[in-house]
């Protein structure tokens, strides 16, 4: 190349593949003419204040403009590829080592980023049915995350930024058409030809394949960018997104208050699918439902209720209620200690010691009465309670008497539905 001027050394440096961008062309040169790289240079030069920046340029020597080049071109190409790069962040997830909880299972804090929209929880311990072990936690928050992430995308890049189907009741009584767009659990794609593409379906689940017969305009993802149909195999795990569109129909008793709605699907197209980062294995929902979290308990800061894919049995309800600005409600959780006829004794997270007072025996009236109807889960010292109650936030009373108890319950775990009712 025999012409050194800084515009022919640009356009030499371009790509073949490359499409010209004149908006963006113009911006970077605009920029680039005040950076480090093109001003050092010229800085040191013994020229006049005369002479414009060509000029300037064409008294360099030709290493000086190779280099100038070269990292103008690094420049304009790691900005572009930054910006097509993320569509999401790629999730970060730190899992600390292993702990026993107030219950005695496997208990991790967890620190995170790049979750979407989605606020997972710090802490979480393990169900004693769990499919997975505390080493595999990490992966399984992580792929947690990335499909939060992938979620929170979608409903941007194909939707309206939200998921329509928790909008607003409808202003109108005639019916009327919703859509909404939704991501698949993960799975794999089963066969794919020029029109159709069948999805895996996962027998766990009791899901059966599912094929779009009209899949010629699906775009394919991977890593946070768009990528060719080719870059995605059977053996990759996947999430497919769709716009699912429905015929919604108001009840005729609709008020402002309350407004019940039913819908008749009109269609689903497939509209992406996106190649996920993990094996399939960490997609796992049944391990995503091993993990139990713990959050702060409301109104007892020191101590963490256990909450997400848990259950309980009512043993009492009460009717405490709240007086707004005087009184809230709060709750604690932890494992019995006591049993004595109409108090029991229970010690939470921080180790404090709460005892429950209700009007009756209900523990003795539920063991001896109801406990068959619950895969004769009976409650005894070492089990989990969960307790509502109401209290003025400047109180911290550790004895709560019947009159301030909104419910008791017995928690019980499980990982998938059809798995037998064990107490907690």
């Amino acid at each position: 190349m025999k012409d050194f001027h800084f515009e022919a050394l640009l356009v030499a440096s371009k790509p073949t593949t490359h499409s010209s961008n004149t908006t963006f062309t113009n911006k970077v040169m605009e920029s680039l003419q005040s950076s480090e790289i093109l001003s050092s240079s010229i800085r040191r030069m013994d020229v006049t204040k005369k002479e414009t920046f060509m000029m300037k340029m064409k008294r360099l020597p030709a290493f000086a403009l190779i280099a100038i080049v070269i990292g103008a071109t690094l420049l304009i190409s790691g900005s572009a590829y930054a910006a097509y790069q993320l569509l999401w962040q790629k999730p970060e997830v730190h899992v600390s080592t292993p702990t026993k909880s107030v219950s005695g299972r496997d208990e991790v804090d967890i620190s995170f980023k790049q979750c979407g929209d989605s606020s997972l929880a710090s802490r979480y311990e393990l169900k004693k049915n769990a499919t997975i072990t505390a080493d595999q936690v990490a992966g399984v928050v992580q792929a947690r995350c990335e499909l939060d992430a992938i979620s929170t995308w979608s409903q941007k890049e194909f939707g309206n930024g939200k998921d329509s189907r928790f909008s607003r009741m409808p202003d109108t009584k005639e019916p009327y058409n919703s859509e909404y767009i939704s991501a698949s659990m993960a799975t794999s794609i089963k066969s794919q030809d020029t029109s159709s593409i069948t999805f895996a379906g996962l027998t766990k689940y009791n899901a059966t394949d599912k094929t779009f017969s009209n899949a010629t305009n699906v775009r394919y993802f991977a890593d946070g960018k768009e990528v060719k149909a080719s870059d995605i195999t059977g053996k990759d795990p996947i999430v497919y997104i769709t716009r699912y569109k429905e015929r919604m129909t108001p009840a005729q008793d609709c008020n402002d208050m309350h407004c019940s709605i039913s819908g008749a699907p009109l269609g689903e197209d497939l509209l992406a699918i996106v190649k996920l980062s993990l094996p399939l294995e960490n997609y796992d929902q049944f391990a995503w439902q091993s993990l139990t979290e713990r959050i702060t308990c409301a109104g007892n800061p020191n101590d963490s209720c256990l909450t997400g894919f848990i259950g309980g049995i009512d043993l009492y309800n009460g009717s405490a209620t709240m007086e707004l600005g005087k009184s809230e409600m709060k709750s604690i959780q932890g494992t019995i200690t006591q049993i004595n006829g109409k108090s029991v004794v229970i010690k939470s997270s921080s180790g404090s010691l709460f005892t429950i007072v209700t009007p009756s025996d209900v523990i003795t009236n539920y063991n001896t009465n109801r406990a068959s109807q619950y895969n004769n889960q009976t409650v005894k010292i070492g089990s989990t309670l969960s307790v509502s109650y109401v209290e003025t936030s400047d109180q911290h009373n550790k004895v709560l008497q019947s009159a301030m108890l909104i419910s008791v319950y017995l928690q019980t775990e499980a990982v998938g539905k059809s798995d037998p009712l064990n107490a907690y």
